[in-house]
C-alpha cells in the first residue's frame, strides 16, 4: 500500500504505540511498526503485526511491564444529576 485508503494521503513508516481492547481488558503495545497517513493520521498495521498482537493477547504472553490505568466516567454523576 503506497497511499491511504481513507484519504489518499502518503503513508509513512513509523513505530507507534498501539492500544488493543480485548473484552474487559486493554493492552498496550509499544514500538509497533506501522504505516501512518501523513494527511489524516490513519494507521495501518501489516497482517503479520496484527497476528502477532492477537497471539500475544490470546496466548497470555508475559508483558514487558504492567501499568495501572486510572478510569474516569464522564460526566461525573453529581454533574449529570444537575444537568438538563
Amino acid at each position: 500500500m503506497t497511499s491511504c485508503a481513507v484519504c489518499g494521503g502518503a503513508l509513512e513508516p513509523r513505530q507507534i504505540t498501539h492500544t488493543q481492547a480485548w473484552g474487559e481488558r486493554l493492552y498496550r503495545f509499544e514500538q509497533v511498526p506501522a504505516l501512518v497517513c501523513i494527511q489524516c493520521g490513519e494507521v495501518w498495521l501489516a497482517a503479520e503485526v496484527s497476528q502477532w498482537i492477537d497471539q500475544a493477547v490470546e496466548g497470555n504472553a508475559t508483558p514487558t511491564r504492567r501499568e495501572e490505568v486510572p478510569v474516569f466516567i464522564y460526566p461525573p454523576k453529581a454533574r449529570a444529576a444537575g444537568a438538563g
